[in-house]
């Protein structure tokens, strides 16, 4: 294969990548900052960077892994610079903790005001692997990919993860019966 054939299954494969991942990629972004006009730029620097990547003449073997990996980044950067990361700037736009499978399941319809209080206790990291877990209804072997963890070592996270919003809950409803 020449490398006029090359780039053109890269540049096919960019497409494809575009096509495909496009919309969850930009809810991805959206659901941590919560401004569509930034979401949408950093979707676009998202694709604008795997572009590059690609045109550098790297390939890419887990496509969705990388474009969720070089998002995620693209959010970190955009937080380090804005320092502007917080669950109410979150809600304000819309995000509703309350809708997430996760929180209904470990909470059953209860408050919603100290769900959210409770999921604003998680480092970043966690509530991005609830939101894929549980919103995106990603499987675990795709996230598990995106972190760079076994596949064992992520259903251990998310379950550490889910039982601490647990047992944070339990401790809220005893203070607040005390």
């Amino acid at each position: 294969m020449d490398s006029d054939d090359s780039s053109k299954d890269k540049e096919q494969l960019f497409f494809d990548m575009v096509e495909t991942y496009q919309d969850a990629i930009f809810r991805f972004i959206y659901f941590r900052v919560t401004n569509r006009a930034v979401a949408l730029d950093i979707t676009q620097d998202t694709f604008t960077k795997v572009w590059l990547y690609l045109a550098a003449g790297k390939t890419i073997d887990h496509p969705e892994a990388f474009l969720y990996r070089t998002a995620r980044n693209a959010v970190i950067d955009f937080f380090k610079k804005s320092k502007s990361a917080s669950l109410d700037t979150m809600m304000e736009g819309g995000f509703d903790p309350g809708s997430n499978k996760a929180v209904d399941e470990v909470f059953r319809g209860d408050d919603i005001a100290t769900i959210r209080s409770l999921l604003e206790t998680l480092d970043e990291e966690s509530r991005q692997i609830i939101f894929l877990r549980y919103t995106e209804e990603r499987p675990i072997e795709e996230i598990a990919d995106l972190y760079g963890k076994s596949v064992n070592a992520m259903t251990v996270r998310i379950h550490r993860i889910i039982k601490k919003l647990r047992n944070r809950f339990e401790e809220q409803e005893q203070w607040k019966q005390n």
